[in-house]
């Protein structure tokens, strides 16, 4: 199944891009919060954005590196329960959890698009100095959901692909 595997690639890839700009935002947040100390305590003043946008810079970096957690194994696993199945049942909790993930993370796409259409259609604003459109700042969300819906949907076709004498997914 090449087109499988191709589309596997795909999506590590965009994973990667994605994590990379959750690096990269972390990065700049650390900036932002070194900037604010600086003026408060060295020029007695303040920025008077700085906690504000960390917080969206934290939230957009955390909803970016969930693929690349989900893609490689790392994202919300119990491994002591797991461990203690066997090949079958490792496989069915697999799929049972890619089933629920997608669900969740369909539901989240609704409920945050719903959320940025609200924003954008009555023009809602942060109620911090900068008065920022929320719209701005919650595009990110459905999009990253969605992105996390289609991870969990390329791994229930890849459990679904395998063959029963393959090895569980990482």
């Amino acid at each position: 199944m090449s087109w499988l595997a191709a589309g596997d690639r795909v999506l590590q890839r965009a994973s990667h891009a994605l994590l990379d700009l959750a690096g990269a935002m972390l990065a700049l947040m650390a900036v932002l919060i070194n900037v604010e100390v600086v003026a408060r305590y060295g020029l007695n003043s303040s920025t008077l954005i700085s906690d504000e946008y960390s917080g969206y810079l934290f939230v957009w970096s955390t909803l970016l590196a969930f693929g690349y957690a989900l893609h490689t194994g790392q994202f919300l696993r119990v491994e002591a329960v797991v461990d203690r199945f066997g090949r079958r049942g490792k496989a069915a909790s697999e799929l049972i959890a890619a089933i629920a993930g997608l669900a969740v993370s369909a539901v989240c796409v609704y409920a945050t698009w719903q959320l940025l259409s609200a924003s954008f259609r009555l023009g809602t604003r942060s109620i911090q100095p900068s008065a920022t459109p929320l719209w701005i700042v919650q595009t990110v969300l459905p999009f990253a959901f969605a992105g996390l819906a289609l991870l969990y949907l390329a791994a229930i076709v890849r459990i679904g692909a395998r063959r029963p004498s393959d090895e569980p997914l990482p």
